[in-house]
């Protein structure tokens, strides 16, 4: 059987457009066996958007003819795999929202970086992608107020394969309070592989998704929520859910739901050689611990663990 290398291409392209900075780059691995694949893309984005409206839908008269009254609101956005979504479909009766949408999304100059390792005498591949540091924050909150023939309403906010989503059908009555805060801060993503296929793929956001509502309905309600797996089913090409749900309610309903996803991937600087390090802290010292890991720890500690542990003589297993 012949065996062709293991073949990885890289494109990173940079557009301007007017004032905003566009950039996307993708890498793709093929193997005998299998592949895998990355796209990102992303902006210099700054956006903020604050509505709010009230009143009745109610008919208009024009020319002779009696028009029947409608409502309808559409808002999205997003960038580099980190979006929010809202529609609205109302017809007459009172009606009252009040909106408020807020991003930011910076796109830093840095090359992405591909590390290739593969160890004499082995046919495995380690291909590391690091250095994406592209990041977005997406705050949004959203109030309704309906009383009426019918009003649909449906919003899905989704970040880096991760996604919460709520639709509201056929409601003569609905109130509801919505807030989400979606960020995403770097990404980095490691395969091994060797001539042959392709035997891991993690793909590796630091990343939050937040979402509360609390709506009294009086149709029809579907929740859902899905937590991706960080690992590639190379068999089916996709990321599998660790975890995921879908909810429906008919009828008279007071619901409140509360969702949090987080994704943290500490970023190593290999000049420290931390990756190697048993002890990561003592090459840079008790002030690079993060807050949370000195808490656990206490203030005792930072004697053990500042740099002066280079200098303390330690057991060795005999």
């Amino acid at each position: 059987m012949m065996h062709r290398p293991l073949l990885i291409l890289l494109i990173v392209v940079f557009a301007l457009i007017s004032n905003v900075c566009g950039v996307y780059w993708s890498s793709s691995l093929a193997t005998n066996l299998s592949h895998w694949s990355i796209f990102r893309e992303s902006t210099n984005i700054s956006f903020d958007l604050t509505g709010s409206v009230e009143g009745k839908i109610s008919p208009v008269e024009s020319h002779g003819r009696i028009l029947h009254p409608y409502q309808a609101y559409y808002a999205e956005v997003g960038t580099n795999d980190v979006q929010l979504r809202e529609r609205i479909s109302a017809m007459e009766g009172s009606y009252k929202s009040i909106d408020e949408v807020k991003m930011q999304s910076t796109v830093y100059p840095d090359v992405i970086d591909i590390l290739v390792d593969k160890p004499v005498g082995t046919d495995l591949y380690t291909i590391e992608y690091k250095n994406e540091k592209w990041p977005v924050f997406i705050k949004a909150s959203r109030i309704i107020a309906y009383s009426g023939q019918q009003i649909n309403d449906r919003d899905f906010e989704g970040n880096s394969g991760d996604f919460v989503g709520a639709s509201f059908l056929y409601n003569r009555e609905l109130s509801k309070e919505q807030r989400s805060v979606i960020w995403l801060q770097r990404l980095n993503a490691t395969v091994l592989a060797t001539n042959d296929a392709i035997l891991l793929a993690e793909f590796k956001p630091t990343k939050y998704l937040g979402y509360q509502i609390k709506a009294n309905t009086t149709g029809i309600a579907d929740l859902s929520y899905r937590l991706r797996d960080s690992r590639y089913d190379v068999k089916h090409h996709n990321y599998p859910a660790l975890s995921e749900g879908e909810e429906r309610y008919y009828g008279k309903y007071d619901l409140s739901r509360k969702i949090e996803m987080r994704s943290m991937y500490e970023k190593y600087n290999d000049t420290d050689d931390e990756v190697n390090s048993w002890l990561p802290c003592c090459n840079r010292g008790w002030n690079d611990i993060r807050y949370f890991d000195q808490k656990g720890f206490g203030a005792g500690a930072k004697e053990v663990f500042d740099c002066t542990c280079a200098r303390i003589n330690l057991y060795r297993l005999g």
